[in-house]
């Protein structure tokens, strides 16, 4: 199964054997050599990780699941985390190995519960689980990334973790994620429900992560769901694109009324404004586009959530109305004499 992978972002497999280490049978793997060390090793030495470096190693992280979950059939990590994450050395790409725990997808889902507690979806707990278990390691792969810490450090142990995970509770360090935009990212990858978290390919096109323009729309605060006009960021990274009015390293802040504004013209008033050159103004449109397309995407897919929540406790309602009639029928029948003691009853008081 290894042997036939070969993509950018995945080490290379080039051959396995069963052996003997210090008297107990082991299987060797030999795998392309990564000199530059792991994702976890470049956290502890660096603490902060840049925004571009973070987008650029998620992007790459993304490309290479989504090669392995489009195998035939699926290949599912199972065990996708910061320390099995390598770097390269000559190109500072980034690499998943360690697929020792890989497995085959042959049915609609995997059994056996294995991998690392902290980065486990909790549907692996349950033995039935897919492809979106490594969506999940993944949004917790770039909590770590983000925060420089460890998800759920605050647990003592293995069972105070899969308490949290199983009922739904983030770790403490999703609170520390300063940028709007990466929290919105990583909640959205380690939903509970697995039927609700990204695709793979969802996120792959998310505007977060599209190639390097220039030029980057941003969300300048969470989306409640219910703002018409909502408030954006502005970033242009190309130097070579910036104008007069526009500091290096600064966000301009604008609002986008989406029942009223049009991309295009919000771009166009950005040129005549002198923060945008002219010949940048598509690549603006383009963006402004590409964020508020995913806002819209995302809230309804919230009201999908929120409709079914109101179905199942519809639904729960009435079933509960149904058992407590039934129940009271059946008290009411346990309760009524039988005829022929109320026949005794009434010859005696005769």
């Amino acid at each position: 199964m290894l042997k036939g992978l070969q993509h950018p972002n995945i080490v290379r497999f080039y051959d396995s054997w069963e052996g003997l280490c210090k008297g107990k049978k082991c299987i060797v793997l030999v795998t392309e050599l990564m000199t530059s060390g792991t994702l976890k090793t470049y956290l502890k030495r660096f603490k902060v990780m840049k925004i571009k470096v973070l987008r650029s190693w998620c992007r790459q992280i993304l490309k290479g699941l989504h090669f392995l979950h489009t195998r035939a059939p699926p290949i599912i990590h199972r065990d996708l985390k910061c320390d099995n994450i390598f770097i390269t050395g000559p190109t500072g790409s980034v690499k998943i190995g360690d697929l020792g725990l890989a497995t085959l997808k042959r049915a609609s889902f995997a059994k056996s519960v294995i991998g690392t507690p902290e980065f486990m979806a909790p549907e692996m707990y349950e033995e039935k689980y897919d492809e979106l278990v490594d969506v999940y390691a993944f949004g917790m792969c770039m909590l770590e990334m983000a925060t420089s810490e460890y998800p759920y450090s605050e647990c003592q142990n293995a069972a105070q973790i899969y308490r949290r995970v199983t009922s739904g509770v983030k770790p403490a360090s999703f609170d520390k994620v300063a940028i709007p935009e990466v929290k919105e990212i990583i909640e959205g990858c380690i939903r509970t429900n697995k039927d609700e978290r990204y695709a793979i390919k969802t996120l792959l096109n998310h505007a977060f992560f599209q190639e390097e323009t220039g030029v980057r729309v941003e969300l300048a605060e969470e989306d409640d769901g219910e703002m018409i006009a909502i408030k954006l960021w502005l970033r242009i990274e190309d130097v070579k694109k910036l104008k007069g009015k526009y500091k290096d390293n600064e966000a301009i802040e604008f609002s986008f009324d989406l029942n009223k504004d049009v991309p295009e013209d919000v771009a166009q008033e950005m040129v005549e404004s002198g923060y945008v050159a002219e010949a940048d103004h598509k690549t603006m449109a383009k963006a402004i586009k590409d964020r508020v397309s995913l806002i819209l995407k995302k809230r309804e897919q919230r009201q999908l959530v929120r409709e079914e929540q109101e179905k199942r406790k519809l639904e729960a309602e009435q079933k509960q109305k149904q058992e407590t009639f039934k129940a009271s029928q059946s008290q009411s029948k346990a309760e009524e004499p039988e005829p022929e003691q109320h026949l005794i009853h009434h010859q005696q008081t005769r």
